[in-house]
């Protein structure tokens, strides 16, 4: 009986796997191409993948590379904490107990308001309705908020 209950979960796994990759052409072009080389248009026109879309995203978790086990706990207290605001016209904020901090954003990456020259962002994905940020050396998510 065990056995038989192992086997259907492990089908119904594979099952949403082979679905879930069922469109991967933008995802295997957005994994391989550098920035210049993705079409942006198309981006925008995939519910899936593009770039991100106005209204109010919840920090839902943080990663660091190379974390310990007390690091991770930590983190895991305060990536769950704040709100992301992206508006229409180019600019976002993120809010954490009061304190807000400033940004920008382009199809790639936020900026640092300050940063008018767009030399230091924060390189991004939107993946339907979830924002991910990898800085090289943390990945922080966001998921949009319903309306």
């Amino acid at each position: 009986m065990k056995r038989s209950i192992c086997t259907v979960v492990m089908v119904g796994i594979m099952s949403l796997l082979l679905a879930s990759c069922s469109n991967t052409k933008n995802v295997s072009e957005a994994a391989v191409s550098t920035p210049t080389g993705i079409d942006v248009i198309e981006w925008e026109n995939d519910p899936i993948i593009g770039k991100v879309q106005p209204g109010s995203y919840k920090r839902v978790g943080i990663t660091k590379k190379d974390e310990t086990y007390e690091e991770m706990l930590e983190l895991q207290d305060i990536g769950n904490k704040g709100i992301m605001t992206v508006k229409e016209d180019g600019t976002a904020t993120f809010e954490l107990e009061g304190e807000k901090t400033e940004y920008v954003y382009d199809e790639f990456s936020f900026y640092l308001a300050e940063d008018t020259e767009k030399k230091s962002g924060y390189p991004y994905v939107y993946i339907g309705g979830r924002i991910v940020v990898n800085d090289g050396t943390t990945i922080t998510q966001y998921i949009k908020n319903s309306d």
